[in-house]
């Protein structure tokens, strides 16, 4: 079971009855931003992903498991305020429920899905429900300004947050010499495209792809159809995840949806490593630096090239890029720190 705990060594947490003063849940394999950003408040995350199944006739019962151990966390930290992902719904409906008994502020972390985007059909569902639940919070966080906008529509508050700057540090970046490594950060979502990216690779068989994700799910014709260059390397976590980060000459980053703002791509800036990423208007503001790239094979496998191609050059603008982010972050998470002490 995925349970992290993490608080900000470097700040204060919790109250003077040792009640943390923001606790972000998540119900998801990937711990990264829950993790990151409650650091950054000086709060404690908690991940849950019970059993790690991914199997649709069983997540009821991952669900169920969650749902306990959500509600159980609830009752012995009583956190001053909560941040909340969605989705999943079930633990925005936990949060709530504790906001209303504690009158404490719940902050929404919504992301797409969640508005009912990457055909998302429990996201449309779920949208009145959301919509009611964002006009009480402190806030609605969102990837970018058009989900902003919607939650706005609602008569609620939202902003924009993206990435916190990792707990981890790797190595600077070493010139390119001998083969090139590439790693395709992802979590083998519908809107990766993973079989594109392992025909691209066969295009320039000089790299090694390296593929991140749960090997579950990977389509055995995908697995089976990968040239020798490609790897399927699981699901990173913790110290595995920092070490491809920083052996990596790549990173490669794909989604067919426009508004997505891939964690991934934020760790591979604030990393240092040359990105290339699926291009969108959003994505060309935010990754300036960026070689990016249509979600064809032909085009994924030129814009490999283009990064091999101007690899030093990539790597020297990688301050600049990381101090872009920085920037943007700085702003970001100084809003949401008034708006969490106002409430």
């Amino acid at each position: 079971m995925a349970d992290v705990n993490v608080t900000n060594p470097g700040a204060p947490s919790t109250g003077a009855n040792g009640r943390p003063q923001v606790s972000f849940l998540a119900w998801s394999s990937v711990e990264g931003r829950s993790r990151d950003i409650a650091a950054a408040l000086g709060g404690e995350a908690r991940c849950y992903y019970a059993l790690r199944v991914v199997r649709s006739p069983l997540i009821p019962i991952r669900y169920s498991f969650d749902a306990v151990r959500t509600a159980a966390y609830l009752l012995w930290r009583r956190p001053r305020a909560v941040i909340v992902t969605n989705p999943p719904i079930f633990p925005v409906l936990l949060a709530v429920v504790y906001g209303r008994l504690t009158r404490a502020p719940i902050v929404l972390d919504s992301h797409p899905a969640a508005f009912g985007r990457n055909g998302s059909r429990v996201g449309r569902l779920f949208s009145r429900f959301h919509a009611k639940v964002a006009r009480r919070a402190v806030t609605t966080l969102v990837p970018a300004d058009d989900l902003r906008e919607e939650v706005e529509s609602w008569g609620a508050r939202a902003d924009v947050l993206h990435e916190a700057p990792p707990l981890w540090h790797v190595a600077p970046p070493r010139p390119l010499g001998g083969r090139p490594r590439v790693l395709l950060v992802g979590i083998l979502a519908p809107d990766e495209p993973l079989s594109e990216a392992v025909e691209a690779a066969g295009s320039v068989p000089e790299i090694d792809l390296l593929v991140t994700g749960d090997l579950r799910k990977v389509p055995e014709r995908v697995r089976s159809l990968a040239p020798d260059n490609v790897s399927f390397v699981g699901f990173l976590k913790g110290e595995h995840y920092r070490q491809a980060l920083e052996e990596a000459d790549v990173v490669l980053v794909l989604s067919d949806n426009p508004t997505a703002v891939m964690r991934s791509a934020n760790e591979a800036v604030y990393a240092g490593r040359p990105l290339v990423v699926s291009d969108s208007e959003l994505r060309r503001t935010l990754f300036p630096f960026a070689v990016l790239v249509g979600n064809d094979a032909g085009s994924i496998a030129s814009g490999l090239r283009e990064a091999l191609e101007r690899h030093a050059e990539l790597v020297q603008s990688a301050p600049a890029a990381e101090r872009l982010q920085h920037e943007r972050w700085d702003d970001q998470i100084q809003t949401l720190t008034r708006l969490i002490a106002r409430a």
